[in-house]
């Protein structure tokens, strides 16, 4: 099934979260560094972390299929008046740019992708010894909040599978599935770095139903029911501080291009 995110371009602008500030300090740490190069976001979404790259003196070109998406990005910058991104409407597996690039990124999209096909347009985007870095998030299933949350939504029917092509195999290394890891193999981006990181993320009874209406279990679902869910889970969340804390993972992979392409 496709989801499609532009029908929750609000939500997400509004309620996904950027991820933390330490994730900026360890690749800083390994070497990595964004200021002054030029950068491409794969599935840029609403833009935060294009946005969060540019902060950093990246310039940054997001890629995004939705233009409801682009539009919400666009909109978000300049309310933070947020560095300059340039944004193009295009899917992962085709955008072509002129020239190479020393880093390409992917966040929270990967599992989204035709990932073949993205392979061989990053070797076609990407300068020899460049770097690829793939990143993703979730909130972690076993906090009292979560539990809540998961009981809401299966109460109303709505199917909780992994996202994308997280549901293709069970296995995982890194918070990744061990097939990804092959296929980046296969195409000469051997892996430098891989780690895993737990956070904690404060939100609102409001902005963490926000936050849910956004995903992808919600996404295509109509306003009646997105309506009913809300509803339901600020009855449940009553019982929690109104400040809530929430335990998070990101995990990382960054790759290297060590195949001309």
């Amino acid at each position: 099934m496709n989801i499609d995110f532009g029908r929750v371009s609000q939500d997400y602008a509004r309620f996904r979260d950027r991820l933390p500030d330490i994730l900026f300090e360890q690749f800083s740490k390994k070497g990595i560094h964004f200021h002054g190069k030029d950068v491409i976001d794969l599935g840029a979404g609403t833009g935060l972390f294009s946005r969060d790259l540019a902060l950093r003196g990246a310039r940054v070109i997001g890629i995004e299929p939705s233009e409801e998406l682009i539009k919400a990005a666009m909109q978000s910058a300049h309310q933070h008046q947020a560095a300059p991104v340039r944004y193009i409407q295009a899917f992962a597996e085709h955008v072509s740019l002129p020239g190479k690039y020393p880093i390409i990124t992917a966040v929270r999209a990967w599992h989204w992708f035709d990932r073949l096909k993205v392979i061989k347009n990053i070797k076609n985007l990407l300068e020899s010894g460049g770097l690829l870095i793939v990143i993703n998030s979730v909130f972690l299933p076993d906090s009292d909040i979560a539990k809540a949350t998961f009981e809401v939504l299966r109460n109303n029917r709505i199917e909780l599978k992994p996202a994308g092509s997280h549901a293709d195999v069970k296995e995982r290394r890194t918070g990744f599935p061990v097939n990804w890891f092959d296929e980046w193999k296969a195409y000469s981006l051997n892996i430098i770095h891989e780690w895993e990181q737990d956070y904690m993320l404060k939100y609102t009874h409001e902005e963490w139903c926000g936050k849910i209406r956004s995903v992808s279990w919600m996404a295509n679902a109509d306003e009646a029911l997105k309506t009913r869910v809300t509803s339901e889970l600020m009855k449940r969340l009553a019982e929690f501080d109104q400040w809530m804390e929430i335990p998070h993972r990101y995990s990382v992979v960054v790759l290297k291009n060590e195949q001309k392409s």
